[in-house]
């Protein structure tokens, strides 16, 4: 990372950085982007990160909005993906039908913060105001979701909150709407088998799949990326 991006993070945090890029054997280059100055759930900014077998690229916005949590967030997929050898959800190689490719990315970015979350949370708990705003608003726009991927985002979003933010006032009213559309066991055993594979991104996406046919395993892969070996895709499992 450029020094003076790294300068205006705690120790813990450049030390964090240093150890993912050396193990990565990848430098970290932060963009400054205008669009993201009003992002985020309090709209303050928000941070991207793009990660490919040979370049990681760190999405900030121009307003100054860099906090340490926030940046650690974004480091912990760069240490999944290229540290700890875990693959995304992508789209196939050689698929003309690109209309998923939004779709998968989504869907892996909410199964990478089951998991990268709470880590973020255990090194920076002020990060808790941030995750109880960006549910809040998740919450509240479930009423509008399509009918035919309303059992995909309750499952999902129940996951998180259930294994995440224990305690939020977001759960009940999350219960309250799954019983409204009797969901609320079925989100409740998804959440249960999904947390039990949780060390297992393959496992994970294995129960996705199974569990909500409609996404299209047809045009989806597993990708792993390394800075030495290059891209490869495998099936879904």
């Amino acid at each position: 990372m450029q020094p003076e991006y790294l300068a205006r993070l705690s120790g813990p945090v450049q030390e964090f950085i240093r150890e993912v890029e050396g193990k990565a054997h990848l430098d970290i280059e932060v963009v400054l982007d205008s669009t993201l100055n009003n992002g985020g759930p309090l709209g303050q900014g928000n941070l991207a990160v793009d990660v490919t077998a040979r370049r990681i690229q760190l999405f900030a916005p121009t307003n100054g909005y860099f906090p340490d949590g926030a940046v650690r967030h974004e480091v912990l997929h760069v240490q999944r993906f290229h540290v700890d050898g875990v693959p995304k959800l992508a789209l196939v190689d050689g698929t003309w039908d690109k209309r998923f490719r939004d779709v998968f990315a989504g869907l892996d970015n909410a199964v990478e913060h089951i998991v990268i979350v709470p880590v973020e949370l255990q090194f920076h708990p002020e990060r808790r105001t941030h995750w109880e705003a960006l549910m809040s608003d998740v919450v509240a726009e479930l009423p509008s979701v399509p009918e035919g991927e309303l059992r995909l985002a309750v499952c999902l979003h129940w996951t998180f909150l259930r294994h995440v933010l224990p305690g939020s006032p977001q759960i009940e009213i999350a219960r309250n709407f799954m019983n409204e559309h009797t969901l609320a066991r079925e989100a409740d055993a998804f959440a249960d088998q999904f947390l039990s594979v949780a060390a297992s991104k393959e496992e994970m996406v294995r129960i996705l799949f199974l569990t909500f046919p409609e996404i299209p395993k047809y045009c989806a892969a597993l990708e792993f990326v390394n800075s030495v070996t290059g891209t490869h895709q495998a099936p879904i499992p």
